[in-house]
């Protein structure tokens, strides 16, 4: 109980067993983050983060993904709580090695023999990964920047693409393109850095995004080693991977913005304990401001409840293409906890900086970098009207709503 009247900060109830190891590196890279941050240079950061084993420990959840979401959920929610922007440059390469150790591919041995080659090398060289969709901005929306021709020697890739978060940490970039005439496919280059035929472009977000990291990657008639492709063309598993780790990232996505809603709490906490009205008392014995926190606490635990149960839902896919239902399942509840969760953590830090004021703006107060940050989180990887979409048609079906599950 200690810990929970002492601090909003840990995200207690929804611990579940990180071996204590984690947990004490967890400690180490936030305060390596706090410190880069107040220095305005995280490269110390990144090097207490890739001195930890906290980047590589995918490889020991290989068949319990939502073990891996867990500690995953942990060590994201804690750096959300002290900079969304750079929380979400980790995120990206969680989500791409989480989906790699843990897809099931008991059915298929080629398939098995890349993903194991990939994680093993991800584990052994410790990289960090860097992706991207290959999305760009047009005029039309959806659209893929990227595409890859068949050669002799290998795979061409050329186009650019507008995504790409952790671009100048990134050791391994793993990309979605499409081959010319067959269609999607999933690839892996290194090195990433200082290939001259991979431009890494400036800052996509200049200002309140910047420690994202996210920038445009241009690709210059790369030619791709035919083995580094690790699934595409006429690979029937090529659609169920890309849902896999489209799933892993809805589900990642909120554990670090409700790190910053928890964060937000926390700041409310401690404002309201030392502040004291014209009578005197603590502005925390006020009856309305105790329901209004009660609110957004419960806001905030029914958001970590929703995220938890969608990732024990990826959990549950376990062969493929046999659990193909499960897996459907499972990004739809991954889409659904991305939703609730990013809504509520900017709901929640809007109302925090409402009672605490404009002092949530003076002297480096947490509030603010959360305020310009966490107003990205339902900004991607599905935008909010394209879930809204996808639900209202299945509420709209010919089936009752009242049957489904």
């Amino acid at each position: 109980m200690k810990a929970a009247i002492d601090s909003f900060d840990e995200g207690d109830r929804y611990q579940r067993h990180i071996p204590a190891h984690y947990e004490e590196q967890r400690g180490i890279i936030a305060e390596a983050l706090e410190k880069a941050l107040a220095q305005n240079d995280l490269t110390g950061f990144y090097q207490a983060f890739r001195a930890t084993d906290l980047p590589f420990i995918g490889t020991h959840y290989q068949h319990d993904a939502y073990g891996l979401f867990v500690v995953c959920f942990e060590i994201l929610h804690r750096l959300g709580s002290i900079s969304p922007a750079t929380a979400l440059a980790v995120e990206n390469h969680y989500y791409v090695s989480s989906a790699i150790a843990t897809f099931p591919t008991v059915d298929n041995p080629a398939l098995n023999n890349s993903r194991q080659s990939l994680l093993a090398s991800i584990i052994n060289d410790r990289l960090l990964v860097a992706n991207t969709n290959s999305k760009i901005h047009s005029d039309k929306l959806g659209e893929m920047g990227t595409c890859a021709r068949l050669e002799e020697e290998g795979f061409r890739i050329t186009g650019k693409a507008a995504y790409t978060s952790l671009a100048t940490q990134g050791d391994l970039l793993v990309f979605i393109t499409q081959i010319e005439g067959e269609g999607p496919a999933l690839f892996a280059i290194t090195p990433m850095q200082e290939n001259p035929c991979v431009e890494i472009g400036p800052y996509l977000f200049p200002s309140a995004m910047i420690d994202s990291d996210t920038r445009q990657i241009i690709f210059h008639d790369l030619l791709v080693p035919k083995d580094k492709l690790i699934a595409g063309g006429k690979d029937a598993q090529v659609g169920l991977l890309i849902n896999f780790e489209m799933a892993w990232h809805q589900l990642l996505i909120p554990a670090l913005y409700l790190g910053a809603a928890a964060r937000a709490i926390e700041e409310v906490r401690k404002f309201l304990r030392a502040t004291h009205g014209r009578d005197g008392r603590p502005l925390a014995e006020l009856d309305g401001m105790i329901i209004d926190v009660g609110r957004i606490a419960l806001d905030y635990h029914s958001a970590c409840c929703l995220v938890h149960q969608a990732g024990q839902a990826l959990g549950e896919v376990k062969q493929l293409p046999k659990d193909a239902r499960l897996l459907e399942r499972a990004v739809d509840l991954a889409s659904a906890a991305k939703y609730t969760g990013t809504r509520c953590a900017e709901s929640i830090v809007t109302t925090a900086r409402r009672i605490i004021g404009a002092r949530a703006f003076v002297g480096g107060h947490p509030l603010e970098r959360l305020s310009q940050e966490v107003m990205f989180a339902s900004l991607g990887p599905e935008v909010s009207a394209v879930i809204e979409r996808r639900y209202g048609r299945q509420a709209l079906d010919d089936h009752s709503f009242l049957d489904r599950r």
